[in-house]
């Protein structure tokens, strides 16, 4: 059943759940003293910095930052969410996940359904090898398109005989079979037979399509001559909503072993020749434009997408289409770059001609989002005139406001404009733009101009070393190669998921194709959970800040973690985040600290400059706040208990100190 899980299950999961089995069947762990340590699976480095204390429950990465216990391991290792992280180490247990009372969600409705189709994948994959009419097929991948059989298994590759009924004939020999295979799309009724069926994948390379966990939810099948369409995609389905479903993400969490980059491409087989010359990142959309939900999804897996276009007039028309599906998603910290590639050039033909380091070149020079936007909105006038400054910021500024007000990212492009129209920033920010709908500026898409290879400023991205060893894809295998492959499924279990977001249950012949509502961005961490970051991956610094006794004394919440931290590297300079870990004791700081270090905005704080001068701003509010509190608060009534005296005592010459 959907619903929350409880609490109590969760504690319960951690004390049947041994950490050190969890990440040994992961990577290589060497005893050391009572703890292990290794490689860190999460940064590359050549000395093992990742330590795991068995009695403790909880795993460091001194590299990275990294640390928390078994469902915080396999969320990043395995590149999953809090619930399927839960399902995933609660199957092992051999324990089954509870739900707060709530419906069935659309993969607990659909659990055959999604057994057929995973059937499916099996006989198509099966039919690559052993079908009389195989050479076709191999020849096509391997001699064509330069495909090993290796990338072949990794993606699931088969293929559909000719015929109307393979298909049908192998899993569809039940009446209950033939009606989950329709509703799944694998089957088409006759319209002069009801209640026949036919294949709809015939003569055809079949591509499954998988969600996040690896379940197969649908199908691409591409003709092998003239046969129009080229490509042909399952309907939508119960499982299976086509603007929601990315191709190539599940394969792209399994392969790539630092995912903090996603590139989105156009087509099957741009992100399958990308993976076999070792780009194993991309991901493509279903015959559908980037959207917000493309973006919101990607965004909780990674901080930067690069959506790749085609270099003709129809990818810089999808680019611009892209750049309106991210504007409304935008989080700070967050990046989107766009890369444009040259006309006549796709990501399949252009790292087969110009290889994976050169690709990846291209990657670190993309074009940032505020190079796009202000490029597309001058394009959109003609310049020169007072009249056509002013379409200009009127054209950026419609853009601009559909960023939500919170963003710094925001105010950045806002002050960029000023710069650029002579327009002050306050002006700018109370000016209210209608946008016209989207669909009205595709239609004469001015070429975006793609020669600044410096578009933005922040920081790049190189995959020299954070893609696995994938050289022999290199060389394209004789067709027989295919021969010793064998198909492979992942291991599923279709009992259980996420709540669904749709409204209404499939009806056969109808499907709900409304867009359900973007759930709300995740919160940015506050200004004193920052600084308790800063301490806790720069412990060095506490010895350069001092936190006053009255505002240590006072301490609750966030304020509390931070003073908590602060104490113990100020008195221990020594000391280092594992052993802070190792010596706290208390299990609501404790719990407060592995969210800190779990927090998506961890690895900017790792890398600020001067991370010592964002805890002493916090401080300085911190006091001056106080000093005000104080003074309205000075009275024989206020300052009547000898701790109270005390504080002011202290609070005084903490005054002095600093004027002096």
């Amino acid at each position: 059943m959907a619903g929350r899980i409880p609490d109590q299950f969760i504690d319960e999961l951690l004390a049947r759940t041994d950490l050190t089995d969890v990440v040994a069947s992961r990577i290589s762990l060497k005893k050391t003293g009572q703890n292990y340590s290794a490689l860190c699976p999460f940064h590359n480095e050549k000395s093992p910095s990742f330590s795991l204390n068995p009695n403790k429950q909880f795993y460091y990465c001194f590299g990275c930052g990294a640390g928390g216990n078994a469902i915080s391991f396999v969320m990043e290792h395995d590149h999953l969410d809090f619930v399927d992280a839960i399902e995933m180490l609660a199957k092992d247990a051999g324990m089954e996940v509870p739900r707060d009372q709530g419906a069935p969600d659309r993969y607990e409705q659909n659990a055959e359904l999604l057994k057929r189709l995973s059937e499916s994948s099996q006989f198509y994959q099966e039919q690559l090898t052993q079908s009389t009419e195989k050479k076709k097929a191999t020849d096509y991948l391997s001699k064509d398109r330069g495909l090993s059989g290796q990338i072949a298994k990794i993606f699931g590759l088969g293929f559909a005989p000719p015929g109307w009924d393979n298909l049908l004939k192998r899993i569809g020999t039940r009446a209950e079979s033939q009606e989950q295979l329709l509703h799944g799309g694998m089957l088409i009724e006759k319209k002069d037979q009801p209640g026949h069926y036919y294949d709809r994948f015939r003569d055809r390379i079949i591509f499954p399509i998988r969600d996040s966990r690896g379940r197969v939810i649908a199908f691409g099948g591409r003709a092998f001559g003239d046969e129009k369409p080229k490509y042909l995609n399952s309907p939508e389905t119960p499982v299976f909503q086509k603007s929601q479903e990315l191709y190539g993400l599940f394969e792209a969490k399994q392969n790539t072993p630092i995912l903090d980059q996603i590139i989105v491409v156009e087509g099957y087989m741009d992100v399958i020749v990308l993976a076999q010359h070792g780009i194993t990142n991309a991901v493509a959309t279903l015959g559908t434009s980037v959207n917000s939900q493309h973006i919101r999804k990607l965004f909780k897996l990674v901080s930067k997408v690069v959506l790749c276009f085609d270099g003709d007039k129809a990818g810089r028309a999808a680019a611009i289409r892209g750049l309106e599906a991210a504007l409304p998603v935008m989080q700070d910290e967050k990046q989107i770059r766009f890369l444009f590639l040259p006309e006549g050039e796709d990501p399949d033909s252009l790292v087969r001609k110009e290889g994976k380091e050169a690709f990846n070149n291209r990657l670190t020079d993309a074009s940032s989002l505020s190079h796009v936007l202000f490029d597309h909105a001058r394009n959109q006038v003609t310049l020169g005139d007072e009249e056509g400054e002013a379409q200009f910021t009127r054209n950026a500024m419609g853009l601009i406001q559909q960023i939500p007000k919170e963003l710094t990212f925001r105010s950045v492009l806002i002050r960029q404009l000023s710069e650029q129209s002579g327009i002050d920033s306050e002006t700018l920010s109370n000016t209210s733009i209608k946008t016209r709908p989207h669909s009205a500026a595709y239609s004469n898409t001015t070429p975006v101009n793609t020669n600044n290879t410096n578009a933005s400023a922040l920081e790049s991205y190189s995959y020299d070393t954070d893609t696995p060893d994938l050289s022999h894809y290199d060389m394209a295998p004789p067709f027989n190669e295919y021969d010793g492959y064998q198909h492979s499924e992942p291991q599923t279990d279709y009992g259980s998921e996420r709540k669904s977001t749709f409204k209404k249950p499939f009806k056969k012949g109808k499907f709900q194709k409304d867009e359900p509502n973007l759930p709300p961005a995740p919160p940015s961490l506050n200004s004193l959970s920052k600084a308790s970051l800063c301490l806790l991956l720069h412990p060095h610094i506490a010895k350069e800040i001092d936190i006053p006794d009255p505002i240590v004394n006072r301490a609750e919440g966030d304020l509390q973690v931070l003073c908590k931290i602060w104490r113990y590297f100020y008195k221990q300079p020594s000391k280092n985040i594992g052993h802070f870990l190792i010596d706290l004791n208390d299990p609501a700081i404790s719990s407060a600290i592995y969210r800190l270090l779990n927090h998506k905005d961890a690895p900017i704080q790792l890398k600020l400059p001067h991370p010592q001068q964002e805890v002493i701003d916090v401080i300085t509010k911190l006091e001056k706040n106080l000093g005000m509190e104080s003074l309205k608060n000075t009275t024989s009534d206020s300052i009547n208990t000898e701790q109270d005296k005390q504080d002011w005592r202290n609070r005084i010459e903490q005054i002095r100190r600093k004027k002096s």
